[in-house]
């Protein structure tokens, strides 16, 4: 599956970016790209790699998880198509009761 002009607005338009036509190929190509290697993956043989087996548990270095102020919270939600107080309101995408 190939990536158009159309695909790469489109994308742009969910993503709400901002594309010129002068960007359009390069994201094109760029996205034709990420889909190759993909196609490429897919051809690994990984019937015998457990895919939970991680050796780099012992090497992540982990911090405390603190939370903290930051400065650039109103500058980012003040990009917010809407906001809600100190939070993005979205559509609704899951069906469900109102709790």
């Amino acid at each position: 599956m190939a990536v158009g002009e159309e695909e790469v607005r489109h994308i742009a338009l969910l993503a709400r970016l901002h594309v010129t036509d002068q960007e359009t190929e390069p994201l094109q190509r760029h996205l034709n790209d990420i889909l190759e290697h993909f196609e490429r993956l897919k051809g690994l043989d990984l019937v015998n790699v457990d895919p939970f087996a991680r050796e780099d548990l012992d090497a992540t270095p982990w911090r405390e998880d603190v939370a903290c102020s930051w400065e650039g919270r109103e500058e980012a939600l003040s990009e917010a198509p809407v906001r809600d107080g100190d939070f993005f309101r979205v559509p609704r995408i899951l069906e469900g009761n109102d709790e």
